[in-house]
């Protein structure tokens, strides 16, 4: 009997423990997170009312659009093959280079430079995302390609 109790305890203390801990990311609605990308674009490049109310609507009109052509396979929970996938990144990043443009029309030049900075930045960060995790070529990973670690240069020793 003692046994069954402590053990209901220790189970209780660890389902306690886990929901005490908050989710990694909470999930956003479009406009939040529009709001985010704005007040982020503020702190960096001190915008005017004006550019905020335009980059506003750019934004807007991006989430609106953003998914509408994700591929059917994705949408049933099924992996695509690779070939719809590319095309889908390519498509994607063909959008978010569009929003760029649109928004550096906005930009005075200074808040160009300012802007060009941070998203090398973000190019650096964003391309290499969880991608020492794994090594390469494993399951579900994709071959290294040409130049694809700057600062480690991991792919140059696995070639070696």
């Amino acid at each position: 009997m003692k046994k069954i109790v402590f053990a209901l305890t220790i189970a209780l203390m660890g389902t306690i423990v886990m929901n005490a801990q908050p989710p990694r990311r909470p999930n956003m609605d479009p406009e939040r997170m529009v709001a985010n990308q704005v007040e982020r674009l503020d702190k960096n490049l001190s915008l005017t009312d004006e550019q905020k109310a335009e980059i506003t609507k750019i934004y807007t009109e991006e989430m609106k659009t953003m998914h509408k052509d994700k591929p059917a396979k994705m949408e049933k929970g099924s992996t695509p093959d690779r070939a719809e996938m590319k095309a889908y990144a390519d498509k994607m990043k063909a959008q978010r280079d569009a929003v760029d443009a649109k928004v550096e029309a906005v930009l005075t030049p200074e808040q160009l430079a300012k802007y060009a900075e941070m998203k090398e930045k973000e190019g650096d960060r964003k391309g290499h995302r969880n991608f020492h995790k794994k090594p390469h070529g494993g399951p579900d990973m994709a071959p290294p390609s040409e130049g694809c670690c700057k600062d480690c240069k991991c792919c140059e020793k696995k070639e070696q």
